[in-house]
């Protein structure tokens, strides 16, 4: 096996029109790897378990995690969610619902009103995740932490969940985590679109260079640390 394989959000997948390399190229070119990208925009480790199922990780040497921007997410209490992967016209009809209906909440002040609660609860979150490693003990993990928002309320809430996947990997021999939030906030207006949520071409060599750091510095290393940088 000489591949890898990404599974993530906006920031795996690279932002509409973006025409730069995204992280996940950076990295599986510095070892010489093919990827295969499943970053999808919006998505959550529950799509994470349908593409683990339609891609299994056990076919690939290495694998990426980087979910938790939506996961994280405020919304209020009762707030549907609906999936994007596998997609069909009958989810894409039912998103502009949930859509609409969300819009109307916010008006309503339902979040303050009903109560607050994350997209995808932190237990689910991160067993979603651990589930994923379980499935393939033969292949190289690396769990990359979330960027940090220019939206600076949500940050509190991905800091918790980068957390919380230090503390999972601490319980998994075949997994890393590969945490550059500090230096992209730090460096925020280089790494991080005007939007607030994207990572700028500066942003995914960042989080790149802490992918291999991640992999170069893991005891039992999957990939062959040899191979010359592209």
């Amino acid at each position: 096996m000489n591949e890898c394989i990404a599974y993530g959000d906006c920031n795996t997948e690279g932002l509409e029109g973006y025409h730069e390399p995204v992280w996940a190229e950076l990295v599986a070119g510095h070892f010489g790897l093919d990827l295969v990208n499943c970053g999808h925009t919006m998505s959550t480790t529950r799509e994470l378990i349908r593409y683990a199922q339609a891609f299994p990780p056990a076919h690939y040497q290495v694998a990426f995690i980087q979910y938790g921007l939506v996961d994280s997410w405020l919304v209020f209490r009762g707030a549907p969610y609906v999936l994007y992967y596998p997609d069909n016209p009958f989810r894409k009809f039912a998103r502009k619902l949930v859509k609409k209906l969300k819009k109307v909440g916010r008006s309503l002040n339902l979040l303050k009103r009903l109560g607050a609660v994350s997209q995808v609860p932190l237990q689910e979150y991160i067993t979603n995740i651990e589930r994923v490693i379980l499935c393939a003990p033969q292949t190289r993990f690396v769990l990359v932490a979330t960027p940090p928002n220019l939206d600076e309320p949500r940050n509190p809430g991905i800091e918790t969940y980068n957390q919380a996947l230090h503390d999972l990997a601490a319980r998994h021999a075949n997994a890393v985590v590969a945490d550059a939030y500090g230096q992209l906030w730090r460096h925020r207006s280089e790494c991080l679109m005007s939007d607030g949520t994207h990572l700028s071409a500066q942003g995914h060599r960042v989080m790149s260079q802490a992918v291999i750091a991640a992999l170069n510095e893991s005891v039992e290393p999957a990939v062959d640390k040899t191979v010359p940088s592209q």
